[in-house]
């Protein structure tokens, strides 16, 4: 994955890591029935590494992410009844984490605009919350504690847009969008930011 300027990696939101779970699937799985018997999903479940929502197919809470809606359509032919909310994009006063190498000032109050598609938005919940980035990471996938949530930060948070304040400490941090509907099931988002 490409990273900010301050070696800070550029996560996927769970809408994009749905489709390049579908679209690889269907390329590399479906499309060779003489050598490929199946397959398996590599993390049914949670772990913390590089943000708690990269790997795996839930959230910290257990709710289903996108990705499963998806396993179950390439499994079964079918999508399921209740679709997890989609998490179209996500910028920081109209700049993305992709590529625009987000720079706050400490204390200064911040809009995270975010985009959702879903059959009935109005009925979602969303939470946020803003945390350093990890110092300590894992290698090939071994523990990494999960750096703690700075509590106090979030001002605000609906399904367009969340208020929040940037640290007054200088370094390397990300705010998660998390929003989730009445079936347990969420669609998240996230921009690394540094604080000047």
């Amino acid at each position: 994955m490409p990273e900010t300027s301050w070696g800070s990696p550029i996560e996927q939101t769970s809408t994009e890591k749905a489709e390049a779970i579908k679209q690889r699937y269907q390329k590399a799985i479906l499309a060779d029935d003489v050598n490929c018997m199946g397959s398996y999903v590599f993390l049914w479940g949670q772990k913390q590494e590089r943000t708690p929502s990269w790997y795996g197919l839930f959230t910290e809470a257990g709710e289903k992410t996108e990705a499963m809606n998806v396993m179950e359509y390439l499994w079964t032919g079918q999508w399921p009844e209740n679709m997890a909310p989609r998490m179209k994009d996500i910028t920081i006063e109209g700049k993305g984490g992709r590529f625009d190498n987000v720079k706050l000032k400490k204390g200064n109050q911040y809009s995270v605009k975010i985009e959702i598609e879903h059959i009935d938005v109005e009925s979602l919940s969303v939470r946020a919350e803003v945390m350093p980035e990890p110092v300590e990471l894992s290698v090939g996938g071994d523990y990494e504690p999960r750096p703690a949530s700075i509590e106090g930060l979030i001002v605000s948070a609906n399904t367009t847009e969340v208020i929040f304040k940037a640290p007054e400490k200088t370094g390397a941090y990300r705010i998660l969008v998390y929003v989730t509907d009445e079936h347990n099931q969420a669609g998240t988002a996230n921009i690394p930011f540094f604080v000047n």
